[in-house]
């Protein structure tokens, strides 16, 4: 094959001066070694804007130098043995290998660029997400004193159920001492009742005496009448025959003086005895007159005690009565009262149930949105932990990938 002297000096003046240029890159070239793949990892430059989200990734391509200076060494060092055609054939495929992997390393760039990009948006995701999770919690941990006033309020209200509970058990014991009250005061008017029957039960008992003695007695006055209305006519004879018989003794003293006679006295004597019998009779009734008198003075006496007693029963009756109608208006009275504090105490109650169900709603809410704030904090940590080893592993590829190839270029050289 004939070549041109001007391509030839051409090709010769290109890799002479790379050669006369670099002469440290036919060392490279000839050992390759992990110190300076190293340097040549380095050379590579990554640029991160944040600003817009793009980014910019930019590489020297001093290795590219670095291998074309070393193929126009070794091509300047065996030009005594080479042929110019072989030499620009492999020139120009090794150009176009270049080219290759000049568009393979900007396919990665953007590839790389993209993972960037990815890595800064969920960056920027796990900010936000941050935000809103410290917003959460300031929210629901101290959510401006509410929690506080719902304790203090919830506080009060034990307070005052608390109160209510001691004003209940005061008020059941007094009303069980009102209630044993009353059932004394029930025992006391009962007793009174059954006191009041034996009464009256004593006075009908007594009734038929009363009337006996009554009628006794009114027989007994209408016989004392009698006997005093018969008592009468015989005083009166007994009168009449004493002044006959004085005036008939005086007159025969005086003829038994003058005629020295005796008296015919059986007559009189007759007339006397019969005048001592009816005096007897008289005593006789004078004595059934006391024993009407202290019979009368008896009757008036019982009936002055029944009345007396019947006074004081009712008297005693009335009193108590009064006295059990009171009371069981102040009964009624606190038992009403009672009634009311029990419907205020329930009403309490009710209030405090209805506290302690909001509470109970209030804490499992609280509960939910914690569970909730625990796993957005999981679920945000295993991303930020996912996302670091994206970061990580992205970097790791975006280093080793050009190694590679250059590594994979110098080989193929």
């Amino acid at each position: 094959m004939s070549h041109s002297p001007e391509r030839m000096s051409s090709y010769r003046r290109h890799f002479e001066d790379i050669s006369s240029s670099s002469t440290s890159y036919q060392v490279r070239v000839s050992s390759p070694s992990p110190t300076r793949r190293d340097a040549r990892t380095r050379s590579a430059i990554f640029t991160h804007g944040g600003s817009g989200g793009g980014t910019v990734v930019r590489r020297t391509m001093s290795s590219t130098q670095r291998s074309g200076a070393a193929g126009g060494t070794m091509c300047a060092g065996m030009e005594g043995g080479i042929d110019l055609d072989a030499a620009a054939t492999e020139n120009q495929a090794f150009l176009s290998t270049r080219s290759v992997e000049r568009q393979e390393i900007v396919i990665l760039n953007d590839r790389l660029a993209v993972y960037i990009d990815k890595v800064y948006s969920l960056e920027q995701q796990n900010k936000q997400l941050e935000m809103e999770v410290e917003g959460l919690q300031n929210r629901f941990v101290e959510p401006s004193g509410l929690h506080l006033l719902y304790e203090q309020q919830l506080r009060e209200l034990m307070k005052i159920a608390d109160k209510m509970q001691v004003q209940w058990d005061l008020a059941l014991a007094a009303k069980d001492a009102i209630v044993g009250q009353l059932e004394m005061i029930k025992a006391k008017y009962e007793e009174a009742l059954e006191n009041r029957k034996v009464a009256e039960l004593e006075i009908e008992a007594f009734r038929p005496d009363v009337d006996v003695a009554t009628s006794a007695w009114i027989a007994l006055e209408k016989q004392l009448e009698q006997l005093e209305v018969e008592l009468k006519f015989p005083q009166r004879v007994q009168k009449q025959e004493i002044g006959e018989l004085m005036a008939q003794v005086y007159s025969g003293h005086s003829s038994s003086q003058s005629s020295f006679a005796l008296p015919d006295l059986s007559a009189a004597l007759k007339q006397i005895q019969s005048q001592y019998n009816e005096i007897a009779h008289v005593d006789k009734a004078r004595s059934v007159r006391e024993e009407i008198t202290s019979t009368r003075k008896d009757i008036q006496n019982k009936e002055r005690d029944q009345d007396a007693l019947n006074d004081a029963l009712e008297a005693e009756i009335n009193e108590a009565t009064e006295r059990y109608k009171t009371e069981l208006e102040d009964l009624q009275a606190r038992i009403e009262a009672l009634e009311t504090t029990k419907e205020k105490i329930a009403h309490h109650l009710r209030e405090y149930q209805d506290a302690l169900n909001i509470k109970m709603a209030l804490e499992i809410e609280i509960t939910t949105y914690w569970k909730l704030i625990e796993s957005e904090d999981l679920r945000l940590s295993s991303m930020e932990i996912c996302t670091e080893h994206m970061a990580i592993f992205s970097f790791k590829i975006s280093l080793e990938l050009p190694v590679l190839f250059i590594d994979r270029t110098y080989r193929d050289l």
